[in-house]
């Protein structure tokens, strides 16, 4: 008597973990997510979306891999977190207003940014090479700021990736710096 409750409730555990699987991965599904690359985000933690510690240091390469399981447009990303008010402010004053045309009057911020993005593929060859420069910020969050580095149309396959800052960015080192690779819906 006592091994057929455990049995049952055993059971309706193992019932109530599959129905969640099967309702979490229908839900990615409704929003566009097929079930396989939810299965690739997974195992594999460098697919896009997703974001890299960064300490940018002037002239020096920061290099990390990414796993493109899909042929689309990536945006490159530097991502900087503050964590109240004052920083908010001062994190505000360095990198400047939404990058669009309503802002065009306002000052632009005091950290211009201008870096060298590499990608190769798996073979070593080179499939993206640019100088970019870029002012103001391209998101924001209720604890961060975005400013786009680089767009980068990426077939299938993996990749990697190097950053390598131009300018002295040191003026960031007090807040939480990350690399984020995200798609383009363009």
């Amino acid at each position: 008597m006592f091994a057929q409750s455990w049995n049952r409730a055993l059971g309706a555990v193992l019932l109530f973990v599959l129905a969640a699987g099967v309702f979490r991965v229908a839900g990615g599904w409704a929003y566009g997510e097929p079930p396989y690359v939810q299965y690739l985000k997974w195992v594999h933690h460098d697919i896009p979306r997703f974001t890299v510690p960064a300490r940018l240091i002037e002239g020096t390469p920061f290099t990390f891999q990414a796993q493109i399981i899909g042929k689309k447009r990536y945006k490159l990303n530097l991502v900087v977190y503050f964590t109240g008010p004052r920083e908010e402010a001062a994190l505000e004053a360095l990198l400047g207003p939404i990058a669009q045309p309503i802002n065009a009057g306002l000052p632009l911020g005091k950290l211009p940014t201008k870096v060298h993005v590499t990608v190769q593929d798996q073979e070593r060859r080179v499939v993206f090479d640019q100088t970019q420069s870029s002012d103001g910020i391209d998101a924001r969050t209720a604890f961060s700021r975005a400013r786009e580095l680089a767009l980068l149309p990426l077939d299938e396959g993996r990749y990697t990736v190097a950053i390598t800052p131009l300018r002295d960015m040191t003026a960031l080192s007090p807040f939480r710096t990350e690399i984020e690779v995200t798609y383009s819906g363009k």
